[in-house]
């Protein structure tokens, strides 16, 4: 394959190739598009059916989406979730579901406490995260943003940073401690960190972490905005070399699974203290949050997420994240060999990532015809398949590219018209990076 052929934009995905089989493997969802089309009012009245489809897909492992938002760094908010959890610890102390709705005979320390905190952590509460992380663009975490400009207008509590190379569980458990007493309610770690060159947190680092949150009383949050479907798992911590001890509290999610918002276990590290284990109570608790706001989850929204992982397990996207980015790092690695024979200078840690979440060093990455994403290290980021673009446009076709199975989206009434589908104006059109049919890879 002539390597001039990777030149897909790697990061705002334009020029995807759409597939009919793909889109076909979204039969619930395209059901409910074309009803919401017809009838958006009776659609709108199987809400909550709806969103319980989504919950209860067993493709999250366990994991429950508890919480939605517009955008990632919203459900970061320390504010938000320690607001949730003291939901989740009146819920805890009720009998049944219709008693939540009385006024709580609890303080607000006395719920805090059922949380293993105090009410520093209620009216201050922060994350720990790793230093150097994340390149948060707003909100509490942009204090601690990798990009320095965005320091500059952070707002809310200063978070506090941590290191996890070459740390033993007792100085961790030093240093959470201390974080602890001022107001720390948990630590914020990614599996594949999205600055300085996609560096991962080793299985070892992460159990480490796990003993430290366990000893402190800390919860532990797994970021999987960028990882979910990418690394070779739903989400990257459930890859099988981090399994075998804890799960962790919360993940944040978002990006490739079509919505943004907060995955709960409620057997994790530290929420099994609240002793809401059975699958009946955790539904409950999960639909008491939901009903504090109007709608979870903005219906079109929705019906592009629920269509996401119908697509995800039909095509094992999983196991295309896995096979993708076995071929793309090869290529990579070819590459920078080619420049080392022709005399040019490349450093020893030309990728990093894990799977189908890339990072290129830029004296390799600019070599190609590929639009990656910047990040604060030496690394450029392939943020890609088997992954999904979520394209809303009025007016956007694709060039036939001569292979069976690829058609041209042409435009419809208020958006697109594929194959005579006309989804509503305002309903995102999810379409699947077909990587593999673009390139000819056998997956």
């Amino acid at each position: 394959m002539d390597l001039l052929a990777l030149d897909h934009d790697f990061h705002n995905f334009w020029g995807c190739i759409l597939s009919v089989t793909e889109l076909q493997d979204r039969p619930i969802a395209d059901a409910l598009v074309t009803q919401y089309w017809e009838n958006p009012v009776k659609c709108e009245r199987n809400y909550t059916k709806i969103l319980s489809q989504y919950i209860d897909k067993t493709f999250f492992n366990g994991t429950l989406p508890i919480s939605f938002h517009g955008h990632v760094s919203d459900a970061l908010s320390p504010g938000t979730v320690m607001s949730m959890l003291l939901r989740l610890a009146i819920f805890s102390q009720c009998d049944t579901p219709e008693s939540i709705h009385a006024p709580s005979s609890l303080s607000k320390g006395q719920l805090a406490s059922l949380l293993g905190f105090t009410e520093l952590h209620v009216e201050s509460p922060r994350w720990a995260v790793i230093e150097g992380a994340y390149a948060a663009g707003f909100g509490p975490l942009a204090n601690l943003s990798a990009h320095a400009p965005f320091r500059d207008h952070a707002t809310g509590n200063l978070g506090i940073g941590i290191n996890l190379v070459g740390q033993s569980t007792a100085a961790l458990v030093t240093v959470l401690s201390e974080a602890k007493q001022q107001g720390c309610i948990g630590v914020i770690v990614e599996i594949v960190s999205n600055q300085f060159n996609g560096k991962i947190t080793t299985p070892e680092e992460f159990r480490t972490l796990c003993e430290a949150c366990r000893e402190t009383g800390l919860l532990l949050a797994v970021d999987e905005t960028i990882t979910a479907l990418r690394c070779g798992a739903p989400f990257a911590y459930q890859r099988p070399e981090y399994q075998g001890g804890p799960k962790p509290d919360l993940v944040f999610f978002g990006k490739a699974l079509g919505a943004q918002g907060i995955g709960i276990n409620f057997d994790g590290l530290q929420l099994s203290r609240l002793g809401i284990q059975s699958p009946l109570r955790k539904r409950q608790a999960v639909n008491d949050w939901q009903a504090v706001v109007t709608q979870p989850l903005y219906l079109p929204v929705l019906l592009d997420a629920l269509g996401v992982l119908e697509m995800a397990v039909a095509g094992d996207w999983i196991g295309r994240s896995q096979k993708i980015g076995r071929y793309l790092r090869e290529k990579a690695q070819e590459r920078a060999q080619t420049m080392r024979d022709n005399g040019k200078e490349v450093g020893n840690e030309v990728l990093g990532g894990l799977d189908s979440f890339i990072f290129v060093h830029k004296t390799v990455a600019v070599t190609f015809r590929v639009m990656g994403a910047l990040s604060a290290g030496p690394g450029i980021g392939w943020i890609m398949a088997p992954h999904v673009a979520v394209i809303c446009l009025d007016v956007w076709r694709l060039k036939d590219c001569g292979r069976s199975g690829v058609f041209t989206a042409a435009p419809g009434r208020g958006g697109l018209s594929i194959l005579g589908v006309r989804p509503a104006a305002s309903i995102a059109v999810i379409m699947r990076l077909a990587y593999s049919n673009y390139w000819n890879i056998n997956v």
